[in-house]
């Protein structure tokens, strides 16, 4: 409807902007990926600018695919603290994630001060980036960080998070519960106060009445039969087993000649096989759960 050149907006349109409205904020809320947020920390000073640019960038489109957030932070300073705890709470502070604010994510530390460089992982990158592949990742990364080439060793890090993220394995021994905000390990974790202990089940009631009740059902039994047995008449007396009115006795010996040794050779462990597909958490400071795992250099 219009009046006066202008269009006036109904009742019905007022309600349509707001509901549209609603949408974009919820969606907006429910995932916490910005793609103009700062990915690259270098508080340590080992970038160029343009080292940094090119980073930022390539964070972002690999973000997007992998549909983890991802960010590199350098120090020369940890505080004293110990690089897992250094990028873990960093994590936790800046509140990264890529579906939400402290979601998930992977991040990864160079820590000039401690020589040591370190990958955390949270939400739901915990189980898809198992421990074997953080170590391949810092197999891969290392070269470059010995060779002091710690650009390089950024770009390696985010090309082998994406292979890893998206063609690579899953731990198989848990899995994330996002309500909990934690890495629940198989077979499923319970609280103790649920769990009754095994000593009070051994040594309930019902069961010690059962085992008083068998044993003396047993005991019974074997004392009739011995009262039976007593009652029989001996047939056996000293001379039954006497040849002739004598005692004869054969001797016997073993004697020693030799040794036989057999030898086994046992495989080496070489840690392939089913134990890749495996993944460990802990917990930080802040009460979330992280995995990961680091190296010095």
């Amino acid at each position: 409807m219009s009046s006066g050149g202008r269009t006036v907006m109904g009742r019905h349109g007022i309600r349509r902007l707001f509901a549209a409205l609603a949408v974009l904020a919820a969606l907006g809320s429910a995932c916490g990926f910005d793609s103009r947020e700062q990915k690259v920390y270098d508080d340590g000073g080992l970038l160029t600018e343009a080292e940094e640019t090119r980073l930022q960038e390539f964070l972002v489109e690999t973000a997007d695919r992998v549909e983890q957030d991802l960010v590199i932070v350098t120090t020369r300073d940890n505080r004293g603290k110990e690089a897992r705890d250094y990028a873990d709470d960093f994590y936790d502070r800046h509140g990264f994630g890529y579906e939400k604010e402290n979601g998930s994510g992977v991040l990864f530390l160079i820590d000039m001060d401690a020589s040591e460089i370190y990958i955390s992982t949270a939400g739901t990158a915990i189980g898809k980036y198992t421990d074997a592949e953080i170590d391949d990742t810092l197999d891969a990364v290392m070269p470059d960080m010995r060779a002091g080439d710690y650009a390089g060793a950024c770009f390696t890090f985010v090309s082998e998070a994406e292979r890893c993220l998206t063609g690579g394995e899953t731990g198989d021994n848990g899995y994330y519960d996002e309500k909990a905000d934690r890495f629940v390990e198989y077979p499923a974790e319970y609280p103790s106060a649920e769990k009754e202990p095994g000593w009070k089940k051994a040594v309930s009631p019902e069961r010690l009445a059962i085992v008083f009740s068998i044993s003396a059902a047993v005991s019974a039994f074997v004392v009739l039969i011995i009262s039976r047995n007593r009652k029989t008449r001996m047939s056996v007396d000293g001379g039954t087993y006497m040849k002739d009115g004598g005692l004869q006795f054969r001797e016997r010996s073993d004697r020693f000649t030799h040794t036989t040794v057999v030898t086994r050779q046992i495989p080496k462990d070489n840690g392939g096989g089913g134990g890749r597909g495996h993944s460990s958490s802990h917990i930080g400071s802040s009460g979330r759960s992280h995995g990961g795992g680091g190296r010095s250099f």
